[in-house]
């Protein structure tokens, strides 16, 4: 995956289409825009209408090209002299040595020579390269997926030398937080700064220098207008991939590419965030070509499509604590309720709140005033007697067909063979559900993966857990305890990753920052005093939502300096 998606963007303004930034603030060997095969497709007519202004000549090239529209276009800005690409050899870099035989060519001497004016300058150009579109980048941040064209939030850690950006290549490090919901829980950018979210990526950045995030994911952060994506497995690399994009442009442009974020990530989370963090290693795999180095995921309901998390829900007996885990139900409700167009049972009649007080549990999940605890008295006080019935918020005929299939020792309900099964009544609802399962994921990838988890926990129940047996790759590391205990238990051992194991200390990622194979000595390293104010929409230029955005910063001194932002980024 070529790395200049990350500076694509959308016209959001609705001006000329393939609208691209300043140049004069494109480093040489940077990205000015990205412009998928879909967009090419889309636009080109309306480009040419802009761009020509002799009326046959543009019908004719309309005409010419109808049907030869096959590639993405990639616009990068070169530079280079003479000198620098024989003597030190724009092959160098790739390994193919200097070239100084090129000056035994006359004709390329006299143009090239030392006696050639300008031949120690450096010229500049802009380079096109043809795309082959990504169907999984497309996927997650098209304009089809739920929630492209909003901003998305989360905090970045930067590792910091002294005052300036650690020079080189770094990893990323990916937090992802557990469930929020009611008061006081917006997301990791929101939150009160002694919140666990924090903790991590200033662990993670002060220890092993890599560039840190905590997304806030749909529905929460700054952008608060799109629902909530508790579970839904796409919502979360569409909320994620703009923030990873958007910083690599930053780090690359803020430090005249003398810092980079590579092409290699770490991930890590616990309950939802074990969920979060098994999607996003797939999906940045998949979307950005970022490779997987560690997944660390503890307590997680990953087996969604046999419904294990629902038949937890649906009897509290055997499940888990109500008063502290009830609001789980209205994120579940949510979310497979048609609230997201790209659930597979949005708008099908198989929604799992139920008609009558629908309007209800939602506002219970967005009133600012409610925390946790108080949704969960809600539900319990629901009714006269104070008896818990999740039938009260959620569709009988759902909940009857999960018990149904508990009581009859069924362990995939939503399995077509299984007479409960109905076309017409729960079969979308289970298309949504086998949608976000990931257990396919766990047991096929091919990236080191661990999971850590309790035999006692009554959320992310042990019939979550993948067969560990059939991937090599895929490891699982057994704790006691119930949920909140088992999540502890397993933080402590990512907590000693970080300092011990040579997974996290030795790793070193593909370069990608300017000055390589040389030593970044040759020049002071950039130092941010003042980052922009204006975020860049999916080309780099400043997106009419994104002028409200900016990225600040503050330094924290521990055993380095870590470097700490919040930011808005769009899906390119």
């Amino acid at each position: 995956m070529l790395p200049a998606l990350a500076s694509s963007s959308r016209d959001v303004d609705g001006g000329a289409p393939f609208t691209t930034r300043n140049l004069e603030t494109v480093p040489c060997g940077g990205v000015v825009a990205t412009f998928p095969q879909e967009t090419i497709s889309r636009d080109f007519d309306t480009y040419i209408d802009v761009s020509v202004t002799d009326v046959l000549t543009a019908v004719g090239l309309k005409y010419l090209f109808a049907n030869d529209k096959t590639y993405g276009v990639q616009v990068m800005k070169v530079c280079a002299s003479c000198d620098s690409v024989v003597g030190e050899g724009a092959g160098a870099e790739a390994g193919a040595g200097a070239q100084e035989d090129l000056y035994e060519n006359p004709s390329f001497d006299h143009y090239c020579g030392e006696n050639a004016y300008g031949h120690d300058l450096e010229h500049s150009g802009l380079v096109f390269l043809p795309l082959v579109g990504n169907p999984s980048f497309d996927h997650y941040c098209g304009e089809n997926a739920y929630g492209h064209d909003l901003e998305h939030s989360g905090l970045v850690f930067l590792p910091l030398v002294g005052n300036d950006v650690r020079p080189g290549t770094m990893p990323g490090y990916v937090y992802s937080r557990a469930t929020k919901a009611g008061k006081d829980e917006r997301g990791p950018s929101l939150d009160l700064d002694t919140h666990l979210d924090y903790a991590f990526g200033i662990i993670a950045t002060m220890a092993m220098g890599s560039i840190s995030f905590a997304p806030d994911f749909m529905g929460y952060g700054a952008e608060t207008t799109a629902e909530k994506g508790f579970l839904l497995r796409d919502t979360y690399l569409t909320s994620s991939i703009p923030l990873w994009l958007w910083v690599s442009n930053f780090v690359a442009e803020s430090t005249d590419s003398r810092s980079a974020l590579g092409d290699a990530a770490f991930y890590i989370g616990a309950s939802e965030g074990a969920y979060a963090s098994v999607a996003l290693a797939e999906g940045f795999r998949a979307a950005l070509g970022v490779v997987p180095v560690n997944t660390f995921a503890s307590a997680g309901p990953y087996r969604l499509g046999s419904a294990a998390i629902l038949k937890t829900i649906i009897n509290p007996v055997a499940g888990g604590d109500v008063e502290t885990y009830g609001y789980i139900g209205i994120l579940l409700g949510e979310v497979y309720s048609s609230t997201n167009p790209n659930a597979a049972n949005f708008g099908q009649g198989q929604d799992l709140l139920n008609d009558e007080n629908r309007e209800l549990a939602l506002s219970w999940l967005n009133d600012p005033d409610l925390s946790k605890l108080e949704m969960n008295a809600k539900l319990i006080d629901f009714d006269a007697d104070d008896e818990y019935r999740i039938e009260n918020l959620w569709n009988l005929k759902i909940v009857q067909f999960l018990r149904d299939a508990v009581e009859a020792g069924v362990e995939d309900p939503c399995d077509p063979d299984y007479e409960g099964y109905v076309v017409g009544e729960n079969d979308k609802f289970c298309e949504a559900l086998k949608q976000n399962d990931l257990i396919d994921v766990l047991e096929n990838a091919n990236y080191n993966i661990e999971l850590c988890y309790s035999d006692e926990d009554t959320v992310a129940t042990p019939d979550n857990m993948p067969d560990v047996s059939v991937n090599t790759f895929l490891t699982a590391t057994l704790k006691t305890g119930d949920h909140e205990e088992a999540i502890g238990a397993c933080f402590f051992d990512a907590f000693s990753d970080i300092v011990s194991s040579p997974v996290f200390r030795d790793f070193v990622p593909e370069p990608k920052h300017k000055c390589n194979p040389a030593p970044c000595d040759s020049g002071p390293t950039t130092t941010i005093t003042n980052a922009p104010t204006v975020s860049r929409d999916a080309r780099g230029g400043p997106s009419s939502s994104a002028r409200k955005s900016s990225l600040s910063f503050m330094s924290t001194a521990l055993l380095i300096i870590v470097g700490l932002g919040s930011f808005m980024a769009l899906c390119p």
